[in-house]
Protein backbone atom coordinates (compact mmCIF):
# COMPACT_ATOMS: atom_id res chain seq x y z
CA UNK A 1 0.00 0.00 0.00
CA UNK A 2 1.57 3.52 -1.06
CA UNK A 3 1.76 6.05 1.36
CA UNK A 4 -0.71 8.72 -0.17
CA UNK A 5 -3.06 5.64 0.50
CA UNK A 6 -2.05 5.48 3.97
CA UNK A 7 -3.02 9.20 4.20
CA UNK A 8 -6.44 8.65 2.35
CA UNK A 9 -7.79 6.19 4.76
CA UNK A 10 -6.33 7.64 7.83
CA UNK A 11 -9.61 8.68 9.67
CA UNK A 12 -7.32 11.11 11.60
CA UNK A 13 -7.14 13.47 8.57
CA UNK A 14 -9.64 16.16 9.18
CA UNK A 15 -10.62 19.07 8.50
CA UNK A 16 -12.53 22.55 10.06
CA UNK A 17 -14.83 25.42 8.81
CA UNK A 18 -13.97 28.76 9.53
CA UNK A 19 -16.04 28.64 12.32
CA UNK A 20 -14.74 25.77 14.09
CA UNK A 21 -18.20 24.22 14.50
CA UNK A 22 -18.07 21.60 12.35
CA UNK A 23 -15.05 18.91 12.21
CA UNK A 24 -14.94 15.71 9.90
CA UNK A 25 -12.73 12.26 9.68
CA UNK A 26 -12.44 12.15 5.39
CA UNK A 27 -12.72 8.60 4.60
CA UNK A 28 -11.91 7.67 0.95
CA UNK A 29 -12.55 3.89 0.58
CA UNK A 30 -12.73 4.24 -3.30
CA UNK A 31 -15.92 2.16 -3.61
CA UNK A 32 -19.24 3.77 -4.27
CA UNK A 33 -21.00 2.00 -1.65
CA UNK A 34 -18.55 3.86 0.95
CA UNK A 35 -18.01 7.15 -0.07
CA UNK A 36 -22.06 7.66 -0.18
CA UNK A 37 -22.31 6.08 3.70
CA UNK A 38 -19.96 8.86 4.60
CA UNK A 39 -21.79 11.35 2.97
CA UNK A 40 -24.41 10.08 4.41
CA UNK A 41 -23.22 10.28 7.78
CA UNK A 42 -21.92 13.90 7.75
CA UNK A 43 -25.06 14.82 6.71
CA UNK A 44 -26.41 13.72 9.51
CA UNK A 45 -23.92 15.52 11.63
CA UNK A 46 -24.58 18.76 9.92
CA UNK A 47 -28.43 18.24 10.64
CA UNK A 48 -27.48 18.01 14.31
CA UNK A 49 -24.87 20.20 14.25
CA UNK A 50 -27.75 23.10 12.59
CA UNK A 51 -30.78 22.29 15.17
CA UNK A 52 -27.74 22.43 17.94
CA UNK A 53 -26.97 26.18 16.37
CA UNK A 54 -30.37 27.21 16.31
CA UNK A 55 -31.08 25.99 19.64
CA UNK A 56 -28.23 28.09 21.20
CA UNK A 57 -28.94 30.99 18.83
CA UNK A 58 -28.89 34.26 20.56
CA UNK A 59 -32.34 36.64 21.29
CA UNK A 60 -32.81 39.82 22.80
CA UNK A 61 -32.68 40.20 26.22
CA UNK A 62 -36.04 41.27 26.24
CA UNK A 63 -37.24 38.44 24.46
CA UNK A 64 -35.96 36.28 27.49
CA UNK A 65 -37.58 38.60 30.51
CA UNK A 66 -40.74 37.83 27.99
CA UNK A 67 -40.79 35.00 28.43
CA UNK A 68 -39.66 34.18 32.08
CA UNK A 69 -42.08 37.07 33.25
CA UNK A 70 -45.33 35.10 31.56
CA UNK A 71 -44.37 31.83 32.66
CA UNK A 72 -43.98 33.51 36.29
CA UNK A 73 -47.26 34.85 35.69
CA UNK A 74 -48.90 31.17 35.04
CA UNK A 75 -47.49 29.88 37.69
CA UNK A 76 -48.91 32.87 40.08
CA UNK A 77 -52.04 32.41 38.64
CA UNK A 78 -52.39 28.67 39.68
CA UNK A 79 -51.39 29.45 42.93
CA UNK A 80 -53.49 32.04 43.65
CA UNK A 81 -56.67 30.87 42.19
CA UNK A 82 -56.93 27.50 43.75
CA UNK A 83 -58.04 26.76 47.65
CA UNK A 84 -54.83 24.44 48.22
CA UNK A 85 -55.77 24.30 52.14
CA UNK A 86 -58.31 21.29 50.59
CA UNK A 87 -55.05 18.98 50.46
CA UNK A 88 -55.17 18.67 54.39
CA UNK A 89 -58.31 16.52 53.82
CA UNK A 90 -57.14 14.35 51.67
CA UNK A 91 -57.03 11.11 53.31
CA UNK A 92 -53.85 9.23 54.33
CA UNK A 93 -53.70 6.15 51.83
CA UNK A 94 -53.88 8.35 48.87
CA UNK A 95 -50.57 10.55 49.95
CA UNK A 96 -48.97 7.13 51.40
CA UNK A 97 -47.37 5.99 48.69
CA UNK A 98 -43.22 6.80 48.68
CA UNK A 99 -42.51 9.43 45.94
CA UNK A 100 -40.49 12.62 45.78
CA UNK A 101 -43.06 14.23 48.69
CA UNK A 102 -42.51 11.13 51.03
CA UNK A 103 -40.59 12.56 53.35
CA UNK A 104 -43.40 15.47 54.35
CA UNK A 105 -45.79 14.67 55.97
CA UNK A 106 -48.73 12.32 55.57
CA UNK A 107 -51.40 14.96 55.81
CA UNK A 108 -50.28 18.56 55.03
CA UNK A 109 -51.52 20.62 57.75
CA UNK A 110 -53.21 23.74 56.57
CA UNK A 111 -50.17 26.23 58.08
CA UNK A 112 -47.66 24.43 56.68
CA UNK A 113 -50.02 24.84 52.79
CA UNK A 114 -51.15 28.50 53.29
CA UNK A 115 -47.13 29.02 54.47
CA UNK A 116 -45.85 27.31 50.90
CA UNK A 117 -48.91 29.04 48.94
CA UNK A 118 -47.61 32.84 50.16
CA UNK A 119 -44.08 32.17 49.52
CA UNK A 120 -44.68 31.17 46.46
CA UNK A 121 -46.42 34.13 45.45
CA UNK A 122 -44.43 36.76 46.95
CA UNK A 123 -41.68 34.54 44.69
CA UNK A 124 -43.41 35.41 41.57
CA UNK A 125 -43.67 38.89 43.18
CA UNK A 126 -40.02 39.43 42.82
CA UNK A 127 -39.71 38.01 39.32
CA UNK A 128 -42.72 41.00 38.12
CA UNK A 129 -41.04 43.48 40.07
CA UNK A 130 -38.12 42.86 38.49
CA UNK A 131 -35.68 42.24 41.64
CA UNK A 132 -33.82 38.74 42.32
CA UNK A 133 -36.09 37.24 39.36
CA UNK A 134 -34.23 34.09 39.28
CA UNK A 135 -34.42 33.45 42.51
CA UNK A 136 -37.81 34.64 42.54
CA UNK A 137 -38.73 32.32 39.74
CA UNK A 138 -37.10 29.35 41.25
CA UNK A 139 -38.92 29.95 44.75
CA UNK A 140 -41.92 29.92 43.40
CA UNK A 141 -41.51 27.25 40.98
CA UNK A 142 -40.57 24.70 44.21
CA UNK A 143 -43.55 26.09 45.78
CA UNK A 144 -45.95 25.46 42.86
CA UNK A 145 -44.41 21.69 42.59
CA UNK A 146 -44.77 21.06 46.43
CA UNK A 147 -48.58 22.31 45.89
CA UNK A 148 -49.53 20.29 43.09
CA UNK A 149 -47.43 17.47 43.50
CA UNK A 150 -49.72 17.56 47.14
CA UNK A 151 -52.96 17.85 45.19
CA UNK A 152 -52.45 14.71 43.18
CA UNK A 153 -52.66 11.69 45.04
CA UNK A 154 -49.35 9.74 45.88
CA UNK A 155 -47.23 12.99 45.01
CA UNK A 156 -48.18 12.79 41.58
CA UNK A 157 -48.51 16.25 39.66
CA UNK A 158 -51.86 16.46 38.54
CA UNK A 159 -51.97 16.42 34.37
CA UNK A 160 -53.54 19.71 34.63
CA UNK A 161 -50.83 21.63 35.81
CA UNK A 162 -48.02 19.10 34.29
CA UNK A 163 -47.27 21.54 31.56
CA UNK A 164 -46.98 24.54 33.58
CA UNK A 165 -44.47 22.37 35.75
CA UNK A 166 -42.39 20.88 33.28
CA UNK A 167 -41.40 24.35 31.45
CA UNK A 168 -40.99 25.81 34.43
CA UNK A 169 -38.46 23.70 35.48
CA UNK A 170 -36.17 24.54 31.94
CA UNK A 171 -36.77 28.42 32.94
CA UNK A 172 -35.21 27.46 35.97
CA UNK A 173 -31.77 27.85 34.50
CA UNK A 174 -32.64 31.26 32.60
CA UNK A 175 -30.82 33.95 33.70
CA UNK A 176 -32.38 37.25 32.77
CA UNK A 177 -31.32 40.71 33.66
CA UNK A 178 -33.02 42.70 36.23
CA UNK A 179 -35.77 45.41 35.50
CA UNK A 180 -35.08 48.50 35.06
CA UNK A 181 -30.82 48.29 34.23
CA UNK A 182 -31.18 48.73 30.50
CA UNK A 183 -29.61 51.65 28.95
CA UNK A 184 -30.54 51.20 25.18
CA UNK A 185 -30.38 48.26 23.64
CA UNK A 186 -28.78 45.56 25.85
CA UNK A 187 -26.50 42.60 24.01
CA UNK A 188 -28.73 39.72 22.84
CA UNK A 189 -28.23 36.64 25.35
CA UNK A 190 -28.10 32.80 24.57
CA UNK A 191 -32.06 31.64 23.94
CA UNK A 192 -31.54 28.10 24.30
CA UNK A 193 -34.01 28.44 27.78
CA UNK A 194 -37.01 29.75 25.69
CA UNK A 195 -36.09 27.29 22.67
CA UNK A 196 -35.66 24.46 24.94
CA UNK A 197 -39.30 25.73 26.56
CA UNK A 198 -40.89 25.86 23.10
CA UNK A 199 -39.66 22.52 22.48
CA UNK A 200 -40.68 21.04 25.74
CA UNK A 201 -44.61 22.32 24.50
CA UNK A 202 -44.15 20.79 21.39
CA UNK A 203 -42.75 17.72 23.16
CA UNK A 204 -44.92 17.34 25.68
CA UNK A 205 -48.31 17.64 23.23
CA UNK A 206 -46.79 14.98 20.37
CA UNK A 207 -46.43 12.84 23.36
CA UNK A 208 -49.95 12.98 24.60
CA UNK A 209 -51.03 12.12 20.89
CA UNK A 210 -48.52 9.34 20.30
CA UNK A 211 -49.71 7.61 23.60
CA UNK A 212 -53.15 7.78 22.18
CA UNK A 213 -51.83 5.58 19.14
CA UNK A 214 -49.35 3.25 20.92
CA UNK A 215 -52.95 2.54 23.41
CA UNK A 216 -56.19 2.41 21.03
CA UNK A 217 -54.29 2.80 17.16
CA UNK A 218 -56.09 4.83 15.03
CA UNK A 219 -59.35 3.78 16.49
CA UNK A 220 -59.02 6.35 19.01
CA UNK A 221 -60.14 8.93 16.27
CA UNK A 222 -62.22 6.85 13.86
CA UNK A 223 -63.88 4.65 16.28
CA UNK A 224 -66.38 4.93 19.61
CA UNK A 225 -63.83 6.43 21.94
CA UNK A 226 -64.67 9.73 22.03
CA UNK A 227 -68.29 9.05 22.15
CA UNK A 228 -67.48 7.10 25.26
CA UNK A 229 -65.84 9.99 26.85
CA UNK A 230 -68.58 12.56 26.56
CA UNK A 231 -70.42 10.03 28.07
CA UNK A 232 -68.97 9.78 31.11
CA UNK A 233 -67.94 13.40 31.13
CA UNK A 234 -69.25 16.43 33.73
CA UNK A 235 -70.06 19.05 31.62
CA UNK A 236 -70.89 22.61 33.48
CA UNK A 237 -73.49 22.86 30.82
CA UNK A 238 -75.34 19.21 32.05
CA UNK A 239 -75.65 16.30 30.76
CA UNK A 240 -77.84 17.29 28.05
CA UNK A 241 -75.14 18.66 25.58
CA UNK A 242 -72.99 16.00 25.86
CA UNK A 243 -75.22 13.19 25.20
CA UNK A 244 -76.43 15.30 22.23
CA UNK A 245 -73.07 15.49 20.74
CA UNK A 246 -71.77 12.05 22.33
CA UNK A 247 -75.03 10.98 19.96
CA UNK A 248 -73.10 12.11 16.21
CA UNK A 249 -70.73 9.76 15.35
CA UNK A 250 -69.93 11.79 12.90
CA UNK A 251 -69.05 15.08 14.99
CA UNK A 252 -67.29 12.75 17.40
CA UNK A 253 -65.05 11.29 15.05
CA UNK A 254 -63.96 14.50 14.00
CA UNK A 255 -63.81 15.78 17.60
CA UNK A 256 -61.18 13.22 18.13
CA UNK A 257 -59.38 13.34 14.60
CA UNK A 258 -58.97 17.00 14.89
CA UNK A 259 -57.70 16.81 18.66
CA UNK A 260 -55.03 13.99 17.65
CA UNK A 261 -53.34 16.07 14.76
CA UNK A 262 -53.24 18.81 16.23
CA UNK A 263 -51.65 17.02 18.96
CA UNK A 264 -49.49 14.92 16.63
CA UNK A 265 -48.54 18.43 14.38
CA UNK A 266 -47.56 20.53 17.16
CA UNK A 267 -43.39 20.15 17.21
CA UNK A 268 -44.35 21.14 13.12
CA UNK A 269 -46.53 24.33 14.30
CA UNK A 270 -44.12 25.20 16.77
CA UNK A 271 -40.98 24.87 14.60
CA UNK A 272 -42.17 27.91 12.74
CA UNK A 273 -42.96 31.50 14.05
CA UNK A 274 -45.98 32.20 11.88
CA UNK A 275 -47.41 29.54 12.53
CA UNK A 276 -46.86 29.82 17.00
CA UNK A 277 -50.31 32.16 16.95
CA UNK A 278 -52.39 29.81 15.15
CA UNK A 279 -51.16 27.03 17.54
CA UNK A 280 -51.97 29.24 20.43
CA UNK A 281 -55.57 29.69 18.64
CA UNK A 282 -56.10 26.14 18.07
CA UNK A 283 -54.82 24.79 21.67
CA UNK A 284 -56.84 27.17 23.00
CA UNK A 285 -60.30 25.84 21.07
CA UNK A 286 -59.40 22.18 21.52
CA UNK A 287 -59.15 22.79 25.49
CA UNK A 288 -62.12 24.95 25.60
CA UNK A 289 -64.22 22.29 24.43
CA UNK A 290 -62.75 19.69 26.56
CA UNK A 291 -64.11 22.04 29.15
CA UNK A 292 -67.36 22.59 27.52
CA UNK A 293 -68.09 19.17 27.39
CA UNK A 294 -66.15 17.10 29.98
CA UNK A 295 -65.70 19.91 32.55
CA UNK A 296 -61.90 19.21 32.70
CA UNK A 297 -59.74 22.57 33.52
CA UNK A 298 -56.94 22.82 31.22
CA UNK A 299 -56.62 26.79 31.32
CA UNK A 300 -53.00 26.36 32.98
CA UNK A 301 -51.75 24.61 29.63
CA UNK A 302 -53.48 27.09 27.14
CA UNK A 303 -51.99 29.94 29.64
CA UNK A 304 -48.22 28.33 29.53
CA UNK A 305 -48.36 27.84 25.37
CA UNK A 306 -49.46 31.22 25.36
CA UNK A 307 -47.00 32.25 27.35
CA UNK A 308 -44.05 30.86 25.87
CA UNK A 309 -45.16 30.97 21.82
CA UNK A 310 -46.40 34.23 22.00
CA UNK A 311 -43.49 36.17 22.23
CA UNK A 312 -41.40 33.65 20.29
CA UNK A 313 -44.03 33.85 17.46
CA UNK A 314 -43.37 38.26 17.46
CA UNK A 315 -40.94 39.35 14.63
CA UNK A 316 -37.60 40.63 15.64
CA UNK A 317 -37.32 43.68 16.82
CA UNK A 318 -40.96 43.47 18.40
CA UNK A 319 -41.58 43.72 21.81
CA UNK A 320 -44.42 41.99 23.46
CA UNK A 321 -43.85 43.73 27.52
CA UNK A 322 -43.42 47.65 27.78
CA UNK A 323 -39.43 48.83 27.55
CA UNK A 324 -38.26 48.89 31.12
CA UNK A 325 -37.23 52.38 32.41
CA UNK A 326 -33.80 52.93 33.32
CA UNK A 327 -33.21 53.47 37.24
CA UNK A 328 -30.32 55.67 36.09
CA UNK A 329 -29.94 58.45 33.68
CA UNK A 330 -28.27 57.67 30.58
CA UNK A 331 -25.11 59.95 29.70
CA UNK A 332 -25.92 62.38 27.29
Amino acid sequence: MSARSTREIDPHVATSTHRGSISRARVDLGRGPGRALGRGFARVVDGVRGVDRRLLAPVPWYRLVEVHTLVAVVVGVRLVTRDWTLVADRPAALTGSPTVLAWLPVQAPVALLLAVQVVGILGVALVLAGVRTRTGFAVAWVAYLVLTALWGSSGKVMHNDVLTVTVGFVLLFAAPPARGTAHGEEPARTGWTVRAALAVVACVYFLTGAQKLAHSGPSWALGDSMAWILRQGASPFGEGLTRVVADQPLLTRALATGALLLELTAPVWLAVRVTRIPFVVAVAAMHASIWVFLGLDYSAWVLTVAAVAVPLALAPGRRLLPRPRPTEEVPR
